[in-house]
């Protein structure tokens, strides 16, 4: 229902431009940043004339043109082919760089994670269960949902099986007591059930929230 040029105005105004012609300027500027192609013409276009990595670009300038200091950027590759996705994971990092950008990055790919991310925080049921560093908690998970999120992942060899959890995620209206996991998790006991973990902090300065956190710190070692 709105051109593109029309929804970056709404950003664009934050800055302090009010002129039309300012405004176009500054458009043609961040479309042309972000590099979609022939860029005060796409001003014009509305979302359907533009393909999906194209809208993906224009929305990632509707983001910065406001110019924050964080840019939040939630399931960006959605929906995207792999060769378009690469090409926008590709560009926020450049623009992170630019612009000097604090990212977050919501994803449900372990993928993205490694190549995008300094730091991670997975999440079940709506609360974080282990944070730290990349690349440690790829390469030593700690959390039973961690690893099994990361189990999960096909290997692409011959004959190889995918790992699947048994259950589903609980009702938001109705959590279960104790750890939210503990329905789902091959280590959970009857304390489980009845306690609900707090944070402790596991090697490499990693958080973990699970009351098998020492055993499973225990047996990797």
């Amino acid at each position: 229902m709105h051109t593109i040029g029309q929804q970056l105005n709404e950003s664009l105004s934050l800055t302090g431009l009010t002129t039309r012609e300012a405004l176009r300027a500054k458009g043609t500027e961040w479309l042309r940043h972000v590099g979609l192609p022939d860029p005060e013409d796409a001003l014009d276009r509305y979302p359907h004339q533009l393909s999906g990595g194209q809208r993906q670009r224009a929305m990632i300038a509707i983001a910065l043109a406001s110019e924050p200091e964080l840019l939040i950027a939630d399931e960006p590759t959605t929906a995207l082919d792999v060769t378009i996705q690469a090409q926008v994971l590709t560009l926020i990092r450049r623009l992170q760089r630019e612009l000097n950008l604090a990212l977050v990055l919501v994803t449900h790919d372990f993928g993205v994670v490694a190549a995008m991310a300094d730091d991670v925080a997975v999440m079940y049921a709506g609360q974080v269960v282990e944070s730290g560093p990349v690349a440690q908690i790829i390469r030593d998970p700690r959390h039973p949902y961690t690893r099994a999120l990361l189990s999960s992942i096909p290997t692409g060899l011959p004959g190889a099986r995918i790992e699947a959890l048994p259950g589903s995620v609980p009702s938001a209206a109705a959590m279960p007591t104790g750890c939210r996991f503990h329905p789902r998790c091959p280590m959970a006991d009857a304390g489980c059930a009845q306690t609900e973990p707090a944070f402790q902090t596991a090697s490499y300065g990693r958080l973990l929230r699970c009351l098998k956190a020492e055993e499973m710190t225990a047996h990797v070692r």
